[in-house]
């Protein structure tokens, strides 16, 4: 299969990068650095030369920013087929609402536009495999349903940490649910992978990211066996 993960380059997505090269699954890896993209396509060949594979895999970077809406439409329009798409862009901060270039909350643009965008663009080429798969890893079943999504679905008013979190499970739930609807070949997904052990929360202040980092150590799940 020919996976896109999308936050491959850290994290979450690094840690399931891995774990479908393990099994001998094609990826294409995007996000923001094209330095930590090399080091992981190194890890990506060794583990699936490792595992002995039958079927030769293929790892690719392809450069995305995700605050950007663009840049997302310019990397979907790039890929002419694709089995699986994975979504873990993110970031962690207590930053109030805070514009991109496209004028909508980063916050929110990584965690619900960028996905909606990616998914609606790329559900006609999934569409086509024998198996394909959309997940969205996120807050699935973790957060509250977000009451000002009629009067306020950007936040603009009613913004904080909370609303943030829970308009942003909220809203991917309820979108997961419509393309599933719309989309009855494609097997679609919501997960929560919870407390991991990675550099969630490098956006947060010094000394709440020290007490992040010294919790993480100690209860944090591994991203590979997160992956």
């Amino acid at each position: 299969m020919l996976a896109l993960v999308v936050g491959a380059t850290s994290g979450i997505g690094h840690g399931i990068a891995v774990t479908l090269a393990s099994q001998g699954h094609s990826i294409i890896l995007a996000g923001r650095s094209s330095d930590a993209a090399t080091r992981i396509i190194e890890e990506c060949k060794a583990c699936c030369n490792r595992n002995g594979n039958e079927v030769p895999c293929t790892f690719t970077f392809m450069k995305v920013d995700c605050f950007s809406l663009n840049s997302v439409r310019t990397l979907c329009s790039l890929i002419p087929k694709l089995d699986w798409l994975i979504m873990s862009q993110g970031m962690a901060t207590i930053q109030g609402y805070t514009e991109t270039g496209d004028g909508f909350d980063q916050k929110l643009s990584l965690h619900v536009y960028s996905r909606f965008l990616f998914s609606s663009l790329l559900s006609s080429k999934i569409n086509e495999s024998e198996d394909g798969r959309v997940m969205s890893v996120l807050s699935g079943g973790v957060h509250s349903s977000y009451s000002g999504y009629s009067d306020d679905f950007e936040l603009k008013s009613k913004y904080s940490v909370k609303n943030a979190a829970d308009a942003a499970g909220f809203y991917n739930d309820c979108w997961l649910d419509v393309m599933s609807k719309r989309n009855d070949n494609i097997k679609w997904g919501h997960a929560a992978p919870g407390f991991v052990n990675t550099k969630w929360g490098t956006e947060m202040p010094v000394v709440l990211r020290m007490v992040i980092r010294t919790m993480q150590r100690a209860f944090g799940r591994d991203k590979f066996k997160c992956g």
